[in-house]
């Protein structure tokens, strides 16, 4: 199985995984930009390419499906090794089992808010609200209604307190994309071993949203703490800090990739 992708520019290789919700289209604007400079790679994850086709997901449909579609587009793009990967929510996650697995291929990893629960759970730091908001993600099946989308945007930090997911400018594209969702399970399913982080020698940046939701902020420190070459960076706003914040988002990942390839 193999993930769409759209490459752009020249240079060495940059490998885009967008979030698990409208998919490659988060990081178009970015590609524009970073294809200056580099070979960018922008992904288009299984769940989001099925969900817009109206297909369902796989039976054996896991995190690891994602994650062996992404080897595989990456082998069959040739890429020049070791990669940089930036990786952004539930393709952080992906990403992360990815990068987990083929540590030679990585030169520096860039995680913003991956709802990677199984960090939590192994090391004993899930509480009631992260529990709380993985039992409402096991209820995204079938046909996700418009009030499931609502409810997610706002256990995830898409939407600022007190204002409704409707009133959000891009709520009309993620009404198109909410058939995405129903790879919820797949999410606080899957399950890893911490000693993988431990032994992760690679730069990872890690990048959280101010305003976001908390389980995703603990997620980062947790990995921030179990990651040997992890740095730690904050910008505004909620769950799209790369989005809201992307000038200095792209500074950031300038600087710590060039860094990574000293």
């Amino acid at each position: 199985m193999e993930m769409q992708s759209k490459v752009t520019g020249k240079g060495e290789p940059l490998v885009l995984v967008p979030g698990g919700l409208t998919g490659w289209l988060s990081w178009e604007p970015h590609a524009e930009r970073l294809s200056a400079t580099r070979k960018v790679v922008r992904t288009q994850l299984l769940n989001v390419q099925y969900g817009l086709e109206n297909r369902p997901l796989p039976p054996d449909y896991s995190v690891k499906t994602e994650s062996r579609a992404l080897e595989t587009t990456i082998d069959k793009l040739g890429l020049v090794m070791p990669l940089d990967l930036v990786a952004w929510s539930y393709g952080a996650a992906v990403t992360l089992d990815y990068a987990l697995g083929h540590f030679e291929r990585v030169r520096s990893l860039t995680l913003i808010e991956p709802p990677a629960f199984w960090v939590l759970r192994t090391l004993g730091q899930l509480d009631a609200e992260a529990k709380k908001t993985m039992a409402m993600l096991q209820t995204l099946k079938g046909e996700i209604s418009e009030s499931q989308l609502e409810q997610f945007m706002k256990s995830v930090g898409f939407v600022p307190p007190g204002k409704s997911a409707r009133e959000v400018p891009q709520w009309p594209l993620f009404v198109q994309h909410r058939q995405s969702l129903r790879n919820s399970s797949a999410v606080v399913q899957h399950e890893d071993d911490p000693q993988r982080l431990r032994d992760f020698n690679r730069p990872v940046l890690l990048v959280k949203g101010t305003g976001s939701a908390r389980f995703l902020h603990q997620i980062i420190e947790a990995l921030a703490t179990t990651l040997p070459k992890a740095q730690l960076v904050e910008m505004p706003a909620g769950h799209a800090p790369q989005v809201v914040s992307m000038d200095r988002f792209l500074e950031r990942l300038a600087l710590f990739q060039a860094a990574a390839s000293a």
